[in-house]
């Protein structure tokens, strides 16, 4: 099972064709969302609004955050004591997607 903790580092500016990979991680339902580095307000507020989309906003909450001006490590800790949903075995585990 992947972890339902993401943190997304990229220095690219989000564009609709990265909309496949929100829905992928929409789809895992994960919980939280990290974006990290330059433009990770753009890619925070897209998850938002895909996540709000009014064809899916009922199916689950994701938190979503945006770190600019805080290191990956940092985001990461944060990430790793950050609460889900269910906890157990894997709850504090984080995927770091680099774009």
């Amino acid at each position: 099972m992947k972890p339902r903790k993401v943190i997304l580092a990229t220095n690219r500016p989000y564009s609709d064709q990265y909309e496949p990979l929100l829905e992928d991680l929409f789809n895992r339902r994960i919980e939280l969302f990290c974006a990290w580095g330059a433009h990770c307000e753009q890619w925070e507020s897209a998850m938002d609004l895909f996540a709000t989309d009014t064809d899916r906003m009922e199916e689950h909450h994701i938190t979503t955050t945006s770190h600019s001006d805080e290191s990956l490590e940092d985001v990461q800790n944060m990430a790793s004591m950050w609460v889900v949903e269910g906890g157990g075995s894997g709850s504090n585990d984080v995927e770091i997607i680099r774009l």
